[in-house]
């Protein structure tokens, strides 16, 4: 947003969130390309005008709504190793439910708004640099494997929570307790 813009729109944070709430939701069902400052607007009964006064144009709008919901992960301490892979899985599952939704995932895969991709794949970046951390200094402790590759134990955690949700299974907490059981002998020092 331009300087210029946030001079001129008073800012009501109730309104913003209504805003927010409606693009996730959005989202969340049918994926980046159907959020646009109409739809927001419709689903949020804010005016199109107030929307535009905030932000220049949808890509704006996507990017504020998404920073909006990419809060500072309190990653847990005094964890096991185990459990911290645990709390990862459903970390990670509750975010896909709750924040972005299976049809950005879709879109995301197929790249449908490559801009959007990006800017989903820098917010899945920032948030999971805590686990990076703890991996590589629980190897470095020796509490799991010393030659674990961290980028691709995250790909792995990540890519197998789009995969059942891909699939359509559920990822309750058993669910969890099985995908760590099998996993875990990667990892175990």
């Amino acid at each position: 947003m331009s300087q210029a813009t946030a001079a001129r729109a008073p800012r009501h944070p109730e309104v913003d969130n209504r805003i927010f709430a409606a693009a996730l939701a959005i989202l969340r069902s049918r994926g980046p390309l159907a959020v646009s400052v109409e739809s927001v607007a419709a689903a949020s009964g804010v005016a199109k005008t107030t929307i535009y006064r905030r932000y220049e144009n949808r890509d704006s709008l996507l990017t504020a709504a998404i920073t909006s919901a990419t809060t500072t992960i309190d990653y847990p301490s005094g964890l096991s190793a185990q459990d911290s892979l645990r709390w990862v899985l459903r970390h990670a599952r509750d975010t896909i439910e709750h924040v972005v939704g299976r049809g950005t995932v879709a879109a995301v895969i197929m790249n449908e708004d490559p801009q959007f991709t990006q800017l989903l794949l820098g917010m899945i970046r920032a948030t999971s640099r805590p686990l990076r951390e703890d991996l590589r200094e629980r190897a470095g402790a020796g509490e799991i494997k010393s030659d674990v590759d961290v980028e691709l134990a995250i790909s792995i955690l990540l890519g197998v929570v789009v995969a059942e949700l891909i699939r359509g299974r559920p990822t309750d907490d058993d669910w969890v307790d099985s995908v760590l059981a099998l996993l875990w002998p990667a990892f175990a020092a």
